[in-house]
């Protein structure tokens, strides 16, 4: 295993088998339906080339510009290596025969993401920053994607899903990137099912602060039903926080993230840096 998988492993805490998984746990779009299908080695063919990158030689972020600046939607200077694994993405996408990216957008993409791809490949930019033309143009290039069976698609359709898993694995490996640069403190968390929480304690500047991992009543609009999966729910919204010390009028905490084990992270991570007196948290409540 790679030092920068390792560390991953390490800031997650689970084995070398679970962290695609626990990535994926950490990111709004929805995680690969379990199997041996090409989805799996795919992503892990990423996290092993992301694993090589010397822990200095990149910035989260990095490989995400890199991917929009080699697909023509930014004009910014990337790091030689970001732009090095993005062109590895590219090339082992661009590979895939029809056949693959048709199971790639049964298994691996929703909607949203397949409109991203669609978005920049009919209209020459990212969703989001065209006109309602683009936008129909996007959705309609997209629901033919839905309704034709791969063999049918024409260059667009292909183009879109690799468009689309483009954008997916830069984001994957930008999130490995984070974590395996990440410093959290390690809680003892512990079950409460009758509040669905999830409660540590954590020594700040000596004292002892409960901190609680929750669902959240509201939280981001999330549409990551799959496509050719509708009735699966959307990811429910969890948010941390630190519980009140003396003189403090309310909690203090972060959210919403797509999962449980997202915020939990997210809380050890605030943890480590409250205690080294790297930031202070503001008056956003969880």
């Amino acid at each position: 295993m790679t030092d920068r998988l390792t560390k991953a492993c390490g800031a997650l805490r689970v084995p070398r088998g679970a962290l695609l998984d626990a990535l994926r746990e950490l990111s709004w779009g929805p995680a690969p339906r379990p199997g041996p299908h090409s989805v799996h080695a795919l992503y892990e063919q990423v996290l092993e080339a992301v694993g090589e990158l010397p822990l200095d030689a990149v910035q989260p972020g990095d490989i995400s510009a890199a991917m929009q600046v080699r697909t023509g939607v930014l004009d910014v200077h990337v790091p030689p290596p970001s732009d090095a694994l993005a062109q590895c993405i590219a090339h082992t996408v661009d590979d895939l025969g029809v056949g693959e990216l048709g199971e790639l957008a049964r298994y691996a993409l929703d909607r949203t993401g397949l409109t991203c791809g669609a978005a920049t490949v009919a209209c020459g930019r990212e969703a989001g920053g065209h006109g309602a033309l683009d936008r129909l143009a996007a959705e309609a290039l997209v629901d033919e994607i839905v309704e034709r069976s791969p063999q049918a698609w024409g260059r667009s359709h292909a183009d879109a899903v690799r468009a689309a898993m483009y954008r997916s694995l830069a984001d994957l490996a930008d999130t490995l990137l984070e974590v395996s640069e990440s410093t959290p403190t390690p809680l003892d968390w512990a079950e409460d099912d009758a509040n669905h929480q999830q409660c540590a304690s954590a020594h700040i500047h000596g004292v002892v602060r409960p901190v609680v991992v929750h669902r959240r009543e509201t939280g981001v609009a999330s549409d990551t039903a799959y496509w050719c999966r509708p009735t699966l729910p959307p990811p429910s919204p969890w948010g941390w926080r630190l519980e009140p010390g003396p003189g403090e009028p309310a909690p203090r905490g972060r959210g919403p993230y797509p999962s449980a084990l997202a915020a939990r992270h997210a809380a050890e991570c605030a943890v480590t840096a409250l205690a080294a007196g790297r930031c202070r948290l503001g008056d956003e409540r969880a």
